[in-house]
């Protein structure tokens, strides 16, 4: 099956489906069969979780199991179909009542727990291996250092060692400095589990469960399966039942604060007038539209994400900071630092491996002239130092921050790429740009297959589908959501070197393209 999706004579039981060529969209078709002939239902998540084709048929033992177990007891874990229901076109905040994840005693008990003090030792992080959770794992690292604390890392592995190494591995990226800063901290201060916050139990054991319950003064919680192609209900297992199942121990043995990293693209089916950081996201946003369109799942989930926090926090006081983060860009501090598989990434190294771009990615004033614009990116450095900060001082609160740009600077992706031609990369500008989108699709397809994988080629054809005449963006003035309240905490917490939400400069976007030449991208 992996061979005929792909077009390759051979796979073997243990290469990865993503490094023979496959991508998300190869990825669905590949579970679509799997579904339709074991009559099955698969997530398209399992393939991302399981690559190999001996992963797949581990994973689909244990779904075999899981089902059996679930027809003897007649108790299942939440799903898509059972909260919203089965042929959903569209989801309410009222479905995600937390009595449909979580024990109705548990909730019921949470209100007289120990609140948190404030003294932060013991701190518990998921997806540190992501690109923003390698960063906030380097931050609180430097935090327990200093005050002789713990931080806890679930990450995915065979084993607590698997899991550890795996978690260096994402320090080792040809910066000597950062590894040994890194490897330091983490001697006495790192203890690294193997888990998954979409698993019951986390993917642990009783014992060790508890004692996090027992142990743990914050929760910090980037982890999500990050994908524009899937669909909500793809994501609802990872993205929204894993944050159940982190408010499940938040809310055991004591109160835990809950730092939230959720997205900007959540005011997508918000009314912009009402997607402001002191609304309560069940009145603004309580029914979404399921309709296929790239990055429609993810936000989804996001969204789903935060009413149940919401939920936690009315029913349980759970103390909760929610950060809707924009473009999460690279830090030009550290060498090869880089999130290959995002969105913004793949442009660069399009625009760059093509030598094309179009005149202006926006749309032209009336005299033909390209306008001011603004793209709402933060290096990942300072949105870590003011997730970390922020998140640590809420104590009894709810909070949301929108985590964004708002300068009306005049810095967006004309001026990026006018920062690559300063560079010195060979960059032709195209007036027309139909013409630019029609060559530059051709030279997508044309080059060497690694980089065609790496590039923005795929988002391409999902955006352009049912579109007969594509027309630039229209220009955006400083952030897409108002963004005071973050704004303002940061200048009181004098976050970041110039004690300011800061600008991107040149030498971000430059480093976007010298990190992909070391990996061989360009």
């Amino acid at each position: 099956m992996y061979a005929q999706v792909l077009g390759v004579e051979r796979v073997g039981i243990d290469d990865s489906f993503f490094e023979l060529g496959g991508d998300s969209l190869s990825a669905m078709r590949v579970i679509t069969r799997v579904n339709a002939e074991l009559g099955v239902q698969l997530s398209a998540r399992v393939l991302f979780d399981a690559p190999s084709v001996r992963g797949l048929g581990e994973r689909l033992d244990r779904h075999a199991a899981t089902e059996e177990a679930e027809r003897r007891t007649g108790v299942g874990r939440p799903t898509f179909a059972r909260v919203h229901g089965l042929d959903a076109v569209e989801v309410h905040a009222h479905d995600l009542k937390l009595d449909r994840f979580l024990d109705p005693a548990l909730l019921a008990a949470a209100p007289m727990l120990p609140g948190p003090t404030g003294d932060v030792r013991t701190v518990l992080l998921t997806g540190a291996t992501g690109f923003l959770g390698r960063y906030l794992a380097l931050e609180w690292l430097e935090r327990m250092t200093a005050v002789g604390g713990t931080l806890i890392c679930l990450v995915r592995g065979a084993s607590d060692e698997a899991a550890r190494r795996r978690l260096e591995e994402t320090f080792d990226s040809g910066d000597p400095e950062l590894l040994r800063h890194f490897q330091e901290m983490a001697t006495d201060h790192l203890e690294v589990l193997a888990g998954d916050k979409a698993e019951a139990n986390l993917g642990l054991d009783e014992g060790t469960w508890q004692r996090l319950a027992d142990t743990v003064d914050l929760i910090v919680d980037p982890a999500a399966l990050v994908n524009g192609v899937l669909s909500y209900s793809d994501l609802f297992g990872p993205n929204v039942v894993g944050t159940a199942e982190l408010i499940r121990i938040a809310i055991t043995s004591k109160l835990k604060p809950y730092t939230y990293i959720s997205t900007s693209d959540v005011g997508h089916q918000v009314e912009p007038s009402e997607f402001t950081e002191d609304a309560d996201i069940r009145v603004v946003s309580p029914t979404r539209k399921l309709d296929g369109t790239y990055g429609n799942g993810y936000s989804n989930s996001k969204w789903a994400g935060e009413v149940l926090l919401r939920e936690a926090h009315d029913l349980c006081g759970l103390p909760v900071a929610v950060f809707r983060s924009g473009r999460v860009m690279v830090d030009a501090d550290h060498v090869g630092q880089i999130n290959v598989p995002d969105l913004f990434t793949r442009m660069v190294l399009s625009v760059v491996a093509t030598g094309l771009a179009p005149a202006s990615v926006y749309k032209l004033d009336a005299h033909g002239n390209r306008q001011r614009a603004h793209y709402d990116g933060l290096p990942v450095g300072f949105l870590a130092e003011a997730i970390a900060t922020l998140g640590a001082q809420e104590v009894d609160g709810f909070q949301t921050y929108h985590a964004m740009n708002p300068h009306d600077d005049g810095i967006g992706l004309d001026q990026y790429v006018d920062w690559l031609i300063e560079a010195g990369y060979p960059i032709q500008r195209i007036d027309d740009f139909g013409e630019w989108l029609e060559r530059f699709e051709a030279a997508l397809r044309a080059l060497p297959e690694k980089q065609r994988q790496h590039s923005v080629l795929d988002v391409l054809m999902l955006a352009l589908q049912g579109t007969e005449d594509p027309e630039p963006y229209d220009p955006v003035r400083g952030a897409t959501a108002p963004a005071d309240r973050f704004r303002a905490a940061v200048q009181k917490a004098k976050i970041g070197p110039a004690n300011d939400i800061p600008h991107v400069s040149a030498p971000i976007i430059v480093k976007y393209v010298t990190d992909l030449q070391r990996l061989g991208l360009l």
